[in-house]
């Protein structure tokens, strides 16, 4: 009779044995499964965060040790009251980056976008702009924020959802005199893609501005998606349907010269936050930069406090993973050393007949490898059931047990994106509804391969007492 036969047919008969050796290792799988099945949610959850999140850096004008920055005195004002004279200054550095810059740290891997801009508050006298709720100076009302970029398609605005092109396309690096205004402020003024808008150039005459005009020309429209809550102060210039984008060509020559053709300062997203030492190196790497001139200041402040808890999950399933496994090899092992002491008489019957050792630990060990195929699969409903709760549980537990933050609000049900000017797009976090755990194909897989090293490693364990034994002590021991 084969060790195959001789294995099932004592598993059928002895069905008290079975049944709680069945029971044994079904609750063993059934945690195994459920910590297998949250690790990978876990990791899933990580993934998802992280492309959520995002990372981001910016890079600055070090204003304070920059070698590059000069500062001019642009006038002077007398108030006869005090006596007093008030000094205008103009601050500004000789090395800023260009477009070249801009488009060798976004062939950076890892990196998604690479935003720059240039500010101006620019009046725009043939316009009727959307008004504010703060009260302005007469001379400002006609006054509005116009971007210079290198390209609108990067631009965080964009980028983060808060702005759509609706109309028209994008500005490029090789515009020049062009502009994209907003559908709503269009409408209002009754434009379109194709017509011009009027740009006075900015000097350092009396009142700000010289006579000499450019025009841009309207090449696209957009959306916003976001504006201030209803209540919140704004002024004429910061409402977001007032903005206007134009090309860094224009923005060089509204500024009436003074500054350089580039930008001073640059707001880079890159897709995984993990990755932002390493593109951090790689854009301190790159040649034609003069990193004299810059400083780095890195955010991933946000994606590390919400991935905390994950993690601490994580590492808590690989303990409880570890735990439950010794736990359940040294049980399983007693159990098995048990039962083997009670079948002397049956190994000793075994040898008298010439049945081998490792034949006789074949059976033993096919005998509880029936009983847990049938225990695993069964297993896959039972983990199904409680892994989802006990998942979410524990991640309760690690967001509860973390270190208190005092910037705690930079993290909370959504994480948010300040696009600049007190407008805010909320992105839920993965994790805002707990995780999702579901147990797979892959996670019963590495049940099995776990669950039959342990079995192995218990039935060697157990068969070591008795197999060492010679057939003349099985005998003495069982007379």
């Amino acid at each position: 009779m084969s060790i195959s036969k001789r294995a099932f047919l004592y598993v059928t008969r002895k069905t008290g044995k079975t049944v709680l050796l069945f029971a044994i290792l079904l609750i063993m799988a059934t945690f195994v499964l459920t910590g297998l099945s949250i690790q990978k949610a876990s990791k899933a959850t990580q993934l998802a965060l992280r492309q959520s999140l995002s990372g981001t850096f910016d890079i600055f004008v070090d204003w304070g040790n920059s070698p590059y920055v000069v500062t001019e005195t642009v006038r002077e004002d007398y108030d006869e009251e005090t006596g007093k004279t008030a000094t205008g200054f103009l601050m500004y550095s000789t090395v800023q980056f260009i477009p070249e810059n801009i488009a060798a740290i976004k062939d950076i891997s890892g990196v998604k976008y690479c935003s720059a801009r240039q500010d101006n508050l620019l009046p725009f006298e043939e316009l009727s702009l959307f008004p504010g709720t703060i009260a302005m100076d007469e001379k400002y009302k006609g006054y509005t924020k116009m971007f210079g970029v290198c390209n609108t398609q990067d631009d965080e605005l964009f980028t983060t959802g808060t702005l759509t092109l609706s109309n028209g396309r994008h500005i490029s690096a090789d515009d020049t005199h062009t502009a994209i205004i907003s559908q709503d402020l269009a409408e209002r003024n009754d434009l379109k893609v194709g017509d011009y808008l009027t740009a006075h150039c900015y000097n350092t005459d009396e009142d700000g501005f010289t006579g000499e005009e450019i025009k841009l020309q309207i090449i696209g429209l957009f959306t916003p998606n976001a504006i201030e809550p209803f209540g919140q102060t704004v002024t004429t210039y910061d409402k977001i349907q007032n903005r206007v984008f134009t090309d860094l060509q224009s923005s060089k020559e509204i500024d009436g010269g003074t500054i350089n053709y580039g930008f001073s300062s640059l707001h880079i997203t890159i897709a995984d936050p993990q990755d932002m030492a390493r593109v951090i190196a790689d854009v301190k790497a790159l040649p034609g930069i003069d990193w004299k001139a810059f400083r780095i200041e890195a955010d991933n402040k946000t994606y590390e406090n919400a991935a905390a808890p994950l993690a601490t999950l994580n590492e808590l399933v690989v303990t409880l993973l570890v735990v439950i496994i010794v736990v359940s090899a040294i049980i399983l092992a007693l159990i098995l050393t048990l039962w083997t002491k009670t079948r002397i008489h049956e190994i000793g019957v075994f040898l008298s007949v010439g049945i081998r050792k490792p034949a006789i630990i074949g059976q033993h060990l096919i005998e509880v490898l029936l009983i847990a195929i049938l225990a695993f699969g069964i297993s896959y409903f039972t983990s199904s059931a409680i892994a989802g709760q006990i998942g979410n549980h524990l991640l309760e537990q690690s967001m509860q047990g973390g270190p208190e933050d005092e910037d705690e609000d930079d993290v909370s049900a959504a994480a948010a994106v300040d696009i600049g000017a007190d407008y805010l797009i909320e992105k839920p976090l993965p994790t805002e509804n707990g995780i999702q755990v579901s147990v797979g194909a892959d996670n019963l897989a590495w049940l099995y391969l776990i669950g039959f090293a342990i079995i192995i490693m218990a039935v060697s364990t157990s068969s070591i007492t008795v197999m060492r034994l010679n057939p003349r002590e099985i005998l003495s021991k069982m007379s």
